[in-house]
């Protein structure tokens, strides 16, 4: 892959990013212009047929240097060490908690769309005690009262 092309491909992130700030401004929209410009690169994929090679490679490159974004927030903890000693607790609890939360709404989130967009039916009433409703790999209609397994 040529460093032009990795341009290319980071030139089309930074213009859906772009049109999408664009367009929350614009309409004073209640989402973050990123979001919309990921939806935005989702639809052209969509539209495409999916992404490039390049768009791969060059996605594959961003996220594996991914944890340089958290060298700033190690050094706004760094620098206000005395703040988050005293409120530091309390931090730890929200982070913790909200952390809770949001694994528990993304798992009921899911369980959702699995059932509606997925085309299973309802559990049986014989196996709904022992189904585990994270078991996705399970045959439609596999009913061995073992959570799928044979």
């Amino acid at each position: 892959m040529t460093e032009f092309a990795m341009v290319g491909a980071l030139a089309m992130l930074v213009v859906c990013q772009l049109i999408g700030e664009i367009v929350v401004h614009g309409l004073r929209l209640p989402v973050p212009g990123p979001v919309l410009g990921l939806l935005l690169l989702v639809a052209w994929f969509a539209w495409r047929g999916g992404p490039t090679q390049t768009m791969g490679t060059t996605a594959d490159v961003i996220l594996s240097n991914l944890s340089l974004l958290f060298v700033p927030a190690a050094v706004g903890i760094v620098q206000h060490g005395q703040r988050f000693m005293a409120q530091g607790p309390a931090i730890v609890l929200a982070l913790f908690a909200s952390s809770v939360l949001t694994i528990a709404v993304t798992a009921y989130a899911f369980l959702w769309a699995d059932r509606r967009f997925g085309g299973k039916g309802p559990v049986p009433t014989d196996v709904a005690a022992s189904h585990d409703p994270f078991d996705t790999d399970t045959e439609k209609g596999a009913t061995t009262g073992t959570g799928g397994a044979p």
